[in-house]
């Protein structure tokens, strides 16, 4: 406890001769070394952080040149600092792919087809031919009753679709002479367009739009071009030239539907021979070399970017690595990030050196600071990597690459385990490993840094897990539109900004989604307890709260009334109200043990002491703090908790029962003789908590709200001055004591605690108006519900 305007009080050690003044002065000395090496120690353990950070951050990197993206200005010249020469590729390819629509596709023609009709119009001339030498003599009606069944059954094997009854006819009217000079002649003019080749409009597809040439081989293996129809065309020709062929019309209309059912497609699609055919033609392309000088401009300045600038560029970065061979740690690149990052390390050092004093405080503040910087930076190199390796086949993923690494992550998380400060540190840390990452680029340094100040003042003094969400999509917004307006200033396409944007917008929610998860995490690690977790305790329904409602309500009261002393007062002083609500109303579950034993819990005027010892009743009161710890560690409460309860009473006395030790021994001493009387008295220890004494400002706020609630029902009359009179003595005791000697309370703010207690206690121990009794009712409340 200190007061700036108290004077330090002198010592008799200041009284001591020189010999021992000089002794004193070698012991502060020797601690002054013990400092100075726990100092040593603390510049080491900065230092192995600082350079697992850039070894993260950057080893093994490489070089990252101006941003050049498909279909957008480029930003500056580039130049070539050696001389190199590449073969394109997408020029090659380009020539393949005009190659392989000029060279025409490959047929080979079959006469299958035309055979096979042949052969069908042959066996229907014999069927017929058999039909009249076997009824010609009979019946004219039989005769014509066979030809029908004779070609109903030749249509049905041969599987043309023509008419019966219009063959039928054709074969009454034409004599077989006739009828074998018109088939003749339609078969010459049928093989003429077989000859010429038919292809269907799906062999037109495979050849273009349009079919204007073709390439034809012959079962011969000749190849040739000939005039070559589609069936629509092949059917036009046939039926003009079987038109020619006879006068009569229904004649040649019912000919040209035999014929027309017997006209196919024969040119076949090779594609083997297609393939052979553009193979020799590519082995004719001569490949596209290009020769760079040093200083050669390889890209122009605010020159819209295409295909083959990237692959120009992408060939010079594989010949930049190619030519280098420079050690994995020992590179110029990695050398320069690292003396960078130094300087920028110990800046911010030194800033935390001084913000905080405490050396406690300050190491697990750094400790905190230093795992969340690794994960977050670790989890940047590893998209960084995989994006890297996705762009190799899709290059648009390099446009919106830095803008899926998730920056925010890390503040978001600081902010919430122990402030803004910090948080904003984390956040500047991240900005600048981020913007030297990316070329040392002063946009996206500035992009995180302000979507992480933002993730990190939206994540500060959160007390709902989907605050942290809510903190993540505000983090995606703010680079949003970061984003939109570096996009903007550098003239890149609505589209490509569109794409930033969302992916910042995603990045963002799942920033804030994985932060939920890994936030339990680290509060464990550390030991540190947020709002969210202290205000997921306040819930009346935790199994030990229960516990005390049903086996302890005495108790439970009291903690209630204690919670309500110490929160208000921490809200004087500037501490944690929700800490000291919390920890009030676990800090004395270890009295679930043995409730039976505490006077708040007796009823019926049983009392167990009354058959115990004092020291045996001490050693039981004073268990519960031990039994308190037990079962917070059983569930898991937070170690501040554990702190509070083993502090809450510190190392005071137990006034009841060692003033009651007192008595049993003046009584034994009046009542032995004089041998045997002695001047022994009762071992405080015995009867003294074990402590620790409060080491914090809410655990000291929790001390005094403890013993002062649980006096405060001894006042026989409740009036200002008698509480003011009651807080007065138990601090100025408590003090007297030393029970805060461990404890950085000022008696500024110990009047401000006096203080709240008073105007708390006086409105939780209010008097009610009595009612008036009614004459009429034999009974009538006496006082107000």
């Amino acid at each position: 406890m200190s007061d700036p305007n108290t004077k330090p009080i002198l010592s008799q050690d200041s009284k001591k001769p020189k010999k021992k003044e000089s002794r004193r002065q070698r012991k502060n000395g020797k601690k002054k070394i013990r400092f100075n090496k726990k100092e040593l120690v603390e510049i080491s353990l900065y230092s192995l952080f600082v350079f697992t950070l850039v070894c993260i951050a950057f080893l093994g990197r490489q070089p990252i040149g101006p941003q050049i993206l498909l279909n957008q200005p480029a930003p500056e010249r580039v130049v070539a600092e050696f001389p190199f020469v590449y073969e394109s590729t997408l020029i090659r390819e380009e020539q393949i792919r005009t190659l392989r629509d000029q060279v025409p596709p490959v047929f080979k023609r079959s006469n299958i087809p035309f055979e096979a009709f042949k052969n069908s119009l042959t066996d229907l001339q014999d069927r017929i031919a058999k039909t009249t030498i076997e009824f010609e003599d009979g019946e004219k009606e039989a005769l014509e009753n066979e030809f029908k069944k004779t070609i109903a059954d030749w249509l049905d094997k041969s599987q043309i679709n023509a008419d019966s009854v219009s063959i039928y006819e054709f074969t009454i009217r034409t004599n077989p002479r006739e009828r074998s000079a018109l088939f003749k002649d339609a078969l010459e003019i049928l093989s003429k367009l077989y000859s010429d080749g038919v292809y269907t409009a799906k062999t037109d597809e495979l050849s273009g739009e349009k079919m204007s040439v073709i390439q034809i081989f012959a079962e011969t293996g000749n190849a040739g071009l000939p005039k070559a129809r589609s069936k629509s065309n092949a059917e036009i020709a046939l039926r003009r030239e079987i038109d020619s062929l006879s006068r009569n019309d229904k004649t040649t209309r019912t000919l040209f539907n035999i014929f027309q059912a017997g006209l196919k497609a024969n040119l076949i699609y090779s594609e083997t021979d297609t393939a052979s055919a553009i193979d020799r033609a590519i082995e004719k392309i001569e490949p596209a070399i290009f020769t760079y000088r040093q200083g050669d401009t390889l890209i122009e300045p605010a020159e819209v970017i295409d295909a083959i600038d990237i692959e120009r560029m992408e060939m010079y970065e594989a010949a930049r690595l190619a030519s280098g061979n420079d050690p994995l740690f020992f590179n110029r690149l990695f050398l320069e990030r690292l003396v960078l990052a130094t300087f920028l390390m110990i800046s911010l050092g030194l800033f935390l050196k001084q913000g905080l004093r405490n050396r406690l405080k300050r190491s697990r503040t750094l400790a905190i600071i230093a795992v969340s910087l690794i994960l977050n930076l670790l989890l940047i190199r590893v998209v960084l990597e995989l994006g890297e390796v996705i762009a190799i086949n899709n290059r648009g993923v390099l446009s919106v690459l830095p803008y899926i690494a998730p920056c925010a992550l890390a503040p978001i998380l600081v902010a919430a385990l122990i402030g803004m400060v910090p948080a904003v540190f984390t956040a500047l840390v991240i900005a600048m490993f981020f913007g030297i990452t990316q070329g040392n680029s002063i946009d996206f340094a500035l992009i995180t840094l302000f979507s992480g100040v933002v993730g990190a003042y939206y994540s500060n003094n959160i007390r709902s897990r989907t605050k942290l969400v809510r903190a993540g999509i505000l983090t995606g917004l703010a680079a949003a539109i970061a984003a939109m307006l570096s996009g903007i200033l550098s003239n890149l396409t609505a589209g490509l900004i569109t794409e930033q944007i969302f992916i910042s917008l995603l990045i963002g929610v799942l920033s804030g989604i994985v932060s939920v998860g890994l936030l339990p995490l680290l509060e464990n690690l550390f030991k540190v307890t947020t709002d969210i977790t202290l205000l997921e305790l306040t819930d009346f329904n935790h199994p030990l709260l229960r516990r005390m409602q049903i086996e302890a309500p005495g108790t439970y009261h009291h903690s209630l009334m204690v919670a309500n002393l110490a929160e208000n007062a921490a809200a004087k002083i500037g501490a944690s109200p929700l800490l000291c609500r919390v920890c009030c109303l676990f800090h004395d579950i270890g009295k679930l043990v043995k409730p039976e034993y505490f006077a708040e819990n007796q009823r019926g005027g049983l009392n167990p002491h009354d058959a115990k010892n004092p020291s045996m009743s001490a050693l039981v009161i004073k268990a519960h703090v031990k039994e308190g710890v037990e079962l917070a560690k059983s569930h898991k409460l937070p170690r501040v908790i554990e702190d509070v309860i083993r502090q809450h009473h510190g190392t005071t006395l137990i006034q009841y029962f060692f003033h009651q030790a007192n008595e049993q021994l003046r009584t034994d001493k009046e009542t032995q003789s004089s041998q045997r009387e002695t001047n022994s008295e009762v071992d405080q220890s015995t009867y003294r908590y074990d402590g620790p004494r409060p080491a914090f400002k809410e655990s000291a706020i929790i001390f005094f709200a403890d013993g002062v609630e649980a006096a405060s029902r001894s006042l026989r009359k409740v009036t200002q001055s008698n509480i003011e009179d009651l807080i007065d003595k138990i601090f100025r005791d408590k003090i007297e004591d030393g029970q805060l000697n461990d404890c950085p309370l000022t008696f500024q703010e110990l009047n401000k605690i006096r203080e709240s207690f008073v105007y708390t206690l006086l409105n939780m121990l209010h008097s009610r108006i009595e009612y008036p009794k009614d004459s009429s009712k034999e009974e009538a409340p006496s006082n107000a519900t």
